[in-house]
């Protein structure tokens, strides 16, 4: 017999009334059936060589499984009624649910909660069911069968899904790594699992509710899994105890379910998976929900995130018998937004905030017509250092996102919009020199970073009305300053020797250098800088006044810029500048950007080397630079996400 839901449980309905949306959401929950569609059924069944599990151990705390065949084929699952699921299990030695499911035996209990996600790879599909399992039959040492009774069921939006293509991978060797199950209070997780967890893109979470006397009736307790995903990185580790996880919330179909079981029951678990390698990283303790300004302290900019204080880890090293196709790439979803780091992270986004400070637009530069400087007065001091990027927040300009479940294609980035645009600063701030410190009064020019549609309003304003390019104060355009973000900064030299350095950039990545080119004009030591400077543009005249402006006419400096470029461009737009060597090069940096950089630069690995431009860019420009002998840790890079 199956049962409906009688509607949303006492904590999915307090996260709903927390995020405002309990009107909306109020009999959503009559999309979650009692039972299986035949077309689950059918999925679960063909489709899956693995399922995610969430199972509960004696003391009470979700563990999220990653269950399959020894094969690593599709097929362990059989489905005999809308109501059932039967798997045949060949587990590993360490994982949870080995002692969770010998709990039925041990507690002559009916039942085990349990809940389950499949989701498939290729395709982006997700399906999720819950129920408990009623049997548990020992099949081998590490082999099990279990039987589950289904009673809820819903198909997923495949929003975030990273795109895999998966194969069999038989042959495995599981080992047991770390193992730590109630963790000491002062205990932090160990340095390569945090690296693991900085390094993922999808997680696995695990939750439960357990009801009250009161409720356990009408909302019977049950238990929960489902998967997020983004880009990798975007669950971030609290540096401070190095246990606490912080899962932001993205905008999704509005269920809460997940946050509505930690609401009542501050319990949860995650798991990771290496799918190259097959390495699991199993996660559990107390989470908790986060919402408005106080999630905004911790991670700015971020409205709602979940936390999850780790308390037991489990790490088995090649356990799922399921890898990643060798020699493919992961298609990333194009919903999930640029990662967003803790405050107390100070490589991070957000190195530092500001309160109830805001810059008026002054005037605007055309350079071409995708190009733009925005000069920009600060209603307070700010202090920037050369390279450091301006945190703006558009919201009051552009009014906030409305709230859709999906987008058009080529639209997918404006559901998590949340109008905040990161746009390098491009005018002279050193860190040794006392302007460095902006004064409310003083020009600050802040190039844009890439959303022309920022701007929509000034380009049909300066049509009709061009004199407010040059003065542009009686638009009256204020958005905040949330901060200033960025460790992409110009070091101080040595009283020693001239510091090397080689600079890489790639179209409108120039636009760091040029502000730690103005700097440049008075270092605080007799030593000067050496740089070589490799530019690729497809807009050189451009750049190169941009640059022209910028060299100091009297400083301690050489530079030797290296342009690649296959469009004409005006050589005599540097002929002021004693300090630069120009060396043009036709085409652009490509696939032989090993060997033109091995000849130009030859002794690269000797010097402070930054890379700055579009992400697929950058990735090529690593691979040649480490093939060169530089150290891709040594390599200093600008984040190129807003």
């Amino acid at each position: 017999m199956t049962v409906t839901l009688s509607g949303w449980h006492p904590g999915e309905r307090a996260i709903q009334a927390r995020l405002n949306i309990d009107g909306p959401m109020a009999m959503a929950y009559t999309l979650i059936e009692p039972a299986m569609p035949e077309q689950h059924q059918v999925f679960h069944t063909r489709n899956l060589p693995f399922i995610p599990l969430t199972t509960l151990d004696a003391r009470g705390r979700p563990w999220s499984s990653l269950v399959a065949s020894a094969s690593g084929l599709p097929g362990f699952v059989s489905s005999p009624s809308e109501t059932e699921l039967v798997m045949n299990l060949d587990l590993w030695p360490g994982d949870p649910i080995l002692n969770n499911l010998d709990l039925l035996d041990e507690s002559k209990a009916c039942r085990l909660l349990v809940a389950g996600l499949g989701i498939e790879f290729p395709t982006r599909r997700r399906n999720k069911f819950a129920g408990y399992i009623y049997r548990v039959d020992k099949t081998g040492d590490l082999s099990r069968r279990i039987r589950l009774r289904v009673n809820q069921a819903i198909g997923n939006c495949p929003k975030y899904i990273n795109v895999r293509d998966l194969v069999p991978h038989p042959r495995t060797s599981p080992r047991t790594v770390h193992r730590s199950l109630q963790m000491s209070s002062k205990e932090r997780l160990p340095e390569d699992l945090i690296k693991f967890i900085l390094e993922s893109d999808t997680v696995f979470l695990g939750t439960s509710y357990i009801a009250d006397s009161f409720n356990k009736f009408k909302y019977p307790s049950h238990v929960g899994m489902n998967a997020r995903g983004g880009r990798a990185g975007f669950i971030r580790v609290l540096p401070s105890d190095g246990r606490t996880l912080i899962l932001p919330d993205y905008s999704g179909n509005r269920l809460t379910t997940s946050l509505g079981n930690i609401e009542v029951t501050s319990l949860a678990s995650m798991s990771f998976l290496d799918f190259g390698t097959g390495d699991i990283l199993y996660l559990t303790g107390t989470a908790k929900n986060v919402v408005g300004p106080d999630a905004q302290k911790i991670m700015p900019r971020q409205n709602v995130f979940t936390t999850l204080h780790v308390e037991g880890f489990i790490f088995i090293r090649d356990a799922l018998p399921v890898r990643q196709r060798p020699n493919t790439s992961v298609g990333r979803s194009p919903y999930s937004p640029p990662v967003k780091y803790v405050a107390e992270e100070k490589d991070g986004q957000s190195t530092h905030l500001l309160d109830d400070v805001s810059v008026t637009l002054t005037r605007v530069d055309v350079l071409s017509p995708t190009l733009a400087t925005f000069t920009f007065e600060a209603s307070a001091p700010v202090h920037i250092r050369a390279g450091q990027a301006a945190v703006l927040d558009f919201a009051d300009l552009l009014g906030t996102q409305r709230y859709a479940h999906m987008a058009a294609r080529g639209h997918e980035a404006r559901i998590n919009d949340d109008r905040i645009r990161t746009w390098t600063v491009s005018s002279a701030h050193a860190p040794w020199r006392s302007d460095a410190l902006v004064q409310p009064d003083d020009a600050r020019e802040a190039r844009r970073a890439r959303d022309w549609r920022v701007v929509c309003a000034l380009r049909q304003a300066a049509a009709k009305m061009p004199e407010v390019l040059i003065d542009a104060r009686p638009l009256g355009l204020r958005v905040g300053l949330v901060g200033i973000a960025g460790s992409f900064t110009l070091p101080e030299p040595s009283d020693a020797k001239d510091l090397k350095l080689l600079w890489i950039a790639g179209g409108i990545g120039v636009t760091p250098y040029i502000s730690m080119l103005a700097s440049m004009s008075h270092p605080p030591t007799s030593a000067g800088y050496d740089v070589v400077f490799v530019l690729s543009t497809r807009e050189p005249d451009v750049l190169l006044r941009l640059i022209q402006t910028a060299v100091p006419k009297h400083a301690t400096l050489k530079v030797i810029l290296h342009l690649f470029t296959s469009q004409a461009y005006d050589a005599s737009l540097l002929e002021d500048c004693s300090a630069l060597t120009l060396v043009h090069h036709q085409g652009r940096l490509d696939s032989t950007t090993e060997t033109r950089l091995s000849s130009l630069v030859t002794d690269a690995k000797e010097r402070l080397v930054y890379l700055c431009g579009p992400p697929a860019f950058e990735e090529s420009t690593m691979e040649a630079l480490s093939r060169t002998g530089v150290n891709p840790a040594s390599v200093v890079r600008e984040g190129f996400s807003y």
